[in-house]
């Protein structure tokens, strides 16, 4: 869900060696590249996902995660909403994607967002408004059926050790493979 810290995981992650593709800021770009103001984002991508189904956005990603392969096979997208998503990006990487749901509650990520004030944020849609065009999305489903959740209602020092202990896991997990 907005706000629940999947930059901050990715940061972290970018730390440890990872390459990382925002689905978020693919948007961005793109509406820059249609001349579309910022704090439209839902509107862009809801219109997108009109026109060309549920994995839209995952198909503007594409070029982007392409250089992104060229470069390292360390890689991490932030922001797949739906599990149209997460089967496009497999289709065209010919890999198997693990899913890391970052979940926050509503009362924390409220507080993120007075204290992050990004315009999108300020201009953008309200805050339940913006949580029911998530849901409506796919985003509940994906997190349903994560292959890790990761609870980030602490500090950012809690939340860098529950990414350390995941990295740890699945790095066992691929050794064992």
């Amino acid at each position: 869900m907005p706000l629940s810290g999947k930059t901050t995981v990715a940061d972290i992650m970018e730390e440890k060696g990872y390459t990382v593709l925002d689905m978020g800021e693919v948007v961005r770009i793109e509406m820059r590249k249609r001349d579309i103001e910022s704090g439209n984002e839902g509107n862009f991508v809801n219109s997108m996902r009109d026109e060309h189904g549920m994995d839209a956005i995952a198909q503007l990603s594409v070029p982007y995660l392409e250089e992104i392969i060229d470069e390292n096979e360390k890689i991490m997208i932030t922001g797949m909403r739906g599990w149209e998503e997460k089967k496009r990006f497999e289709e065209e990487t010919e890999e198997e994607i693990n899913i890391i749901a970052v979940w926050s509650s509503r009362e924390t990520r409220k507080q993120r967002r007075e204290e992050r004030q990004r315009e999108e944020d300020v201009e953008g849609q309200k805050f339940e408004d913006r949580d029911w065009r998530e849901l409506g999305n796919g985003v509940g489903n994906i997190m349903a059926l994560s292959d890790h959740l990761i609870k980030n209602e602490g500090t950012i020092k809690a939340l860098e050790e529950k990414v350390k202990h995941l990295g740890n896991q699945t790095e066992k997990q691929t050794q064992a493979d």
